[in-house]
């Protein structure tokens, strides 16, 4: 009996003892697999922590990335855990001088075919000793798309407190309206105009003093530093 107790006991520690590095493994393995199908990335990505965030938008093979001034686009593909693309085509717009120093810096760390490396909704590129690590965004299916023009410059306005307004407008021809808060995922910079593709969601049951609609970011049209 005393045989049999002891076999049953040496099976059970061997039996954990195989069982436990596996799923250690496995889980470890999750972590750090590198990205298999560049489908992975689908969606749209927002720089953490950054004064002026980058922003990538994954799709069909394609990626469109923005550090400031110009939009930069075109194919790419994951080789051996690589974010690989071509020469990747740009706008060719004037912008402040340091919005297109962003510009160069980012085109040239795409052109360096970061290593890739996915956790969740956490994207980490690293290519040499800079590694630029995003967060991704909430989908924006099912949102009214809009283009509206943005001034150069804020004006004075009253919410709840004194404060100073986004002027937008959707026609050239139109005047300028004020913009009671802020366009989610843009970040103006002072003297440049633009013209934005949003998406405008509802807002169930709003605070008082919050607006009922939603504005989020989905991509700069164009933009241009204005002369004063």
């Amino acid at each position: 009996m005393k045989k049999s107790l002891l076999l049953a006991v040496l099976t059970t520690a061997v039996l954990s003892a195989c069982a436990t590095p596996q799923g250690g493994a496995d889980k470890g393995a999750d972590m750090n697999k590198p990205v298999a199908k560049l489908t992975a990335l689908d969606g749209q990505w927002k720089q953490d922590a950054a004064e002026h965030p980058i922003t990538l938008s994954f799709k069909d093979g394609g990626v469109s990335a923005r550090a400031g001034c110009n939009g930069m686009f075109g194919p790419v593909s994951l080789e051996d855990g690589k974010l690989v693309s071509k020469q990747l085509a740009s706008t060719l717009m004037m912008c402040a001088p340091e919005a297109m120093e962003r510009d160069r810096a980012l085109a040239t760390f795409l052109a360096a075919k970061p290593a890739v490396q996915l956790n969740g909704d956490k994207l980490m590129l690293q290519a040499g000793d800079k590694t630029l690590s995003f967060e991704r965004q909430p989908s924006l299916e099912g949102g009214v798309t809009r283009f509206v023009y943005v001034a150069a410059e804020r004006k004075p306005c009253t919410g709840v407190a004194p404060m100073h307004c986004l002027q937008i407008r959707e026609s050239k021809d139109q005047p300028w309206q004020l913009h009671y808060g802020e366009i989610e995922g843009f970040k103006p910079e002072p003297g440049i105009a633009y013209r934005l593709r949003l998406k405008e969601f509802k807002v169930e049951n709003p605070p008082a003093d919050a607006s009922s609609i939603r504005l989020v970011l989905d991509m700069v049209v164009e933009q241009e530093v204005v002369s004063k």
